[in-house]
């Protein structure tokens, strides 16, 4: 009677026999249906790979995209790396976690069968997946096993040597849509509200719940000083306790700062408790609303700085230039300027604003936001240009004094034009 060791090399299971330990196995010709198991040990060397059969698969990892209903079927490669012929028997193994639900072996049917590979030879074997109309949807996981060899971890359950991992996700179209931008960034007056609606679409044949809860994380990045949370009073949350089927609602979400909250980041989200029957319930990121905002406080006294005026300057110019990409207000709340000039001699001089520039970019590339109603172009933030100018203005230090209005970013340029 023969004895001889079976042992599956994949790219990724050699590595992992060798670093585990000594590895043992013996299948005996005559009793082939009996299941052999590998025993490993932490401590040894690992075993001469000329000792043991070896049988390669091309692919062990195997993951599918089903609706109920539908099939799919996957080939597998199986080669004889041995100087001698070798049995193989593919079945459907129980996979030895349980960290998914098991593909139910009805699902699988295997096209190839048992055979014997001779020496150098390998095989196809076309493994189908049939997911039945009923299926829940989920992710299941399964096994093919190409021989009864198992192989034995420290404290947990014996698992095929030779075989093939099969994972699917079982899918339907959703019938809940979310047709707001859900990734919500703002700047933020304390004291001052701001509101954003998330509209939700409910194309199934049911009314799909709602339940918003909020969740505020426990940080806000700021400027060193004390640490604050974001407090559930500032949020107010009105929502539809369902949607009918065929119909479209709105979540509205409204933030109030206090007058006296802290300036800085705030992070928090809000789970809109939708459960949508045609997606996977471990699922709800898709559903989650992140809702981010800087708290700004406004100035009590203007923006000052200086520039000096030659005897040659015959104009002096000033660009502010405001960030509209984020501001938190309304759109008929346009920012603007208060600017007043201040001679040497001391005399203030309100400026009047001589002209007013509009810009932006364009990005053919960029992702579009979710409310974008254009197919092609994505809008990438505007901003405004305001300038005031001085003429003949008297040699020696100004200064220019600038108070902001709905706007807590801008820039500043002042030049000079001189005679020659």
């Amino acid at each position: 009677m023969n004895t001889r060791t079976l042992i599956l090399i994949t790219l990724v299971g050699v590595s992992a026999l060798a670093a585990t330990g000594v590895v043992a196995a013996t299948t005996d010709s005559a009793t082939a249906s009996e299941t052999t198991t590998v025993e490993t040990t932490t401590g040894g060397n690992a075993p001469d790979p000329a000792n043991y059969t070896r049988l390669y698969i091309d692919d062990s990892y195997r993951n599918l995209e089903l609706k109920p209903g539908d099939s799919e079927t996957v080939t597998v490669t199986v080669e004889n790396g041995e100087d001698e012929a070798v049995d193989i028997s593919p079945r459907v193994a129980t996979p030895p976690t349980r960290s998914q639900p098991p593909v139910e072996a009805d699902w699988l049917s295997i096209d190839g069968g048992e055979t014997t590979l001779d020496a150098g030879e390998s095989v196809e074997v076309d493994i189908t997946v049939d997911v039945p109309d009923d299926a829940e949807i989920g992710d299941y996981s399964g096994l093919v096993a190409f021989t009864d060899e198992t192989l034995r971890y420290p404290g947990r359950p014996p698992q095929p040597v030779h075989s093939v991992s099969v994972s699917v996700n079982v899918w339907e179209e959703p019938t809940v849509q979310l047709n707001s931008e859900t990734h919500i960034y703002t700047h933020l007056q304390a004291g001052e509200t701001i509101s954003r609606e998330i509209e939700i679409s409910n194309t199934g044949e049911e009314a799909v719940p709602v339940n918003p809860q909020f969740n505020a994380e426990n940080r806000v990045r700021h400027r060193p000083g004390g640490r604050t949370t974001l407090d559930r009073s500032w949020v107010t949350i009105d929502a539809p306790s369902e949607i009918a089927p065929g119909e479209t609602d709105s979540v509205e979400l409204a933030v109030e700062p206090p007058a006296d909250a802290e300036r800085g980041d705030y992070s928090a989200t809000v789970d809109l408790g939708i459960t949508d029957p045609a997606r996977n319930s471990d699922n709800t990121y898709w559903q989650q609303v992140d809702l981010n905002f800087q708290v700004w406080t406004a100035p009590e006294e203007p923006f000052e700085t200086s520039f000096s005026v030659s005897e040659s300057t015959t104009n002096a110019t000033l660009e502010l230039t405001a960030n509209q990409r984020r501001r938190a207000a309304e759109r008929g709340q346009e920012a603007s300027f208060d600017v007043t000039f201040v001679a040497p001699d001391g005399r203030e001089i309100d400026a009047d604003r001589t002209s007013l520039t509009d810009s932006g970019s364009v990005n053919l590339g960029a992702q579009r936001p979710r409310e974008t109603t254009d197919g092609t172009y994505a809008a990438r933030g505007s901003q405004q240009t305001f300038t005031y100018e001085i003429a003949d203005p008297a040699a020696g230090e100004w200064s220019v004094q600038i108070m902001p209005q709905n706007t807590i970013d801008f820039g500043y340029e002042i030049s000079r034009n001189e005679a020659n």
